[in-house]
């Protein structure tokens, strides 16, 4: 039985022991709440950072605001390479990593908790904030200004007083939250066809149910179509088959675990539906081109 506790979530104490590198200015990185609210500069917090960053989750939301340079993220499937002006937004326990971030790159990074974005925004709902939104978002000159000044405005009060102050960090969170959702909105084209309207079913039942079966015919079931509907609307539209689809979530998965638990490969291979290691091992390295094991030991040795 797949328990959630063998899908875990990197927080924000772990990333930090595990991604950072320890300095002189270690105490001051680390406000008090770091783990509800976190922000920094990539001027600041690039130095300290061992990249690449391996594949995994975490459980707050994560911005990351690019006005020069370049970073290298991949979320979910997809690899992006931000530059500026753009917003990339990966939400909590999004399968995320990032790759590089070039010497001049400025901007923000953050990360703040579902609980702590709550008690800012209260009722008010995100669609940039769903597992299946559009992740990269590019900005206007007047969009980045704003964006970047309520960030520069949150940077300068976690460095104060650190996330105690939400009297502060709550309304900014809030002003910031909207004026993204403004953004998002904005340059998103509204999906209005059959065709994109079940792909987008199928990429919201994908994470739900990836733990449950690799079965395509199982998702048809799932979404009320046939096999041979699913196949051909996703690869008309997306260029790839829901088998690859369903094989690079797990491939996805299987990272997360590899990395962040301490299951063997022969359990991870069961807790995602495989009957042998063999078959697991065989499609990993399909997509990966390496072995889990020399997956999981190349990123050990990377984080040590």
């Amino acid at each position: 039985m797949i328990t959630d506790t063998h899908f875990p979530a990197i927080s924000p104490a772990m990333a930090r022991d595990r991604f950072l590198l320890r300095d002189e200015t270690w105490d001051n990185r680390f406000r008090p709440d770091f783990d509800q609210f976190i922000i920094s500069s990539f001027e600041y917090a690039r130095p300290v950072i061992k990249l690449p960053v391996p594949t995994g989750r975490t459980g707050n939301h994560a911005l990351f605001l690019v006005t020069g340079g370049e970073v290298a993220i991949r979320i979910g499937h997809r690899a992006y390479t931000l530059t500026s002006p753009e917003l990339a937004i990966v939400p909590a326990m999004q399968i995320f990593s990032i790759e590089t971030i070039q010497e001049n790159t400025t901007g923000y990074m953050c990360f703040v908790s579902p609980e702590r974005l709550r008690t800012a925004v209260g009722p008010a709902s995100f669609d940039f904030l769903k597992l299946t939104s559009q992740p990269v978002v590019s900005l206007t000159s007047p969009q980045t200004d704003y964006i970047a000044n309520l960030l520069g405005r949150l940077s300068a009060e976690y460095y104060t007083h650190g996330s105690t102050r939400t009297d502060l960090i709550g309304p900014y969170l809030l002003t910031l939250m909207t004026e993204i959702n403004q953004a998002y909105l904005g340059s998103v084209p509204p999906r209005i066809s059959a065709g994109d309207q079940l792909v987008q079913r199928f990429m919201d039942v994908l994470p739900q149910r990836i733990r449950q079966s690799r079965a395509v015919t199982a998702y048809a079931d799932w979404l009320n179509v046939t096999p041979n509907h699913l196949n051909k609307v996703l690869k008309a539209r997306t260029g790839r088959s829901p088998s690859v689809w369903i094989d690079e979530h797990i491939v996805l998965e299987a990272k997360v675990l590899l990395f962040q638990s301490g299951l063997t490969v022969g359990q991870i291979a069961a807790e995602l539906g495989f009957d042998d290691q063999s078959t697991f091992g065989k499609l990993f390295r399909k997509y990966v081109h390496l072995s889990p094991t020399a997956f999981r030991a190349r990123h050990s040795q990377q984080n040590d």
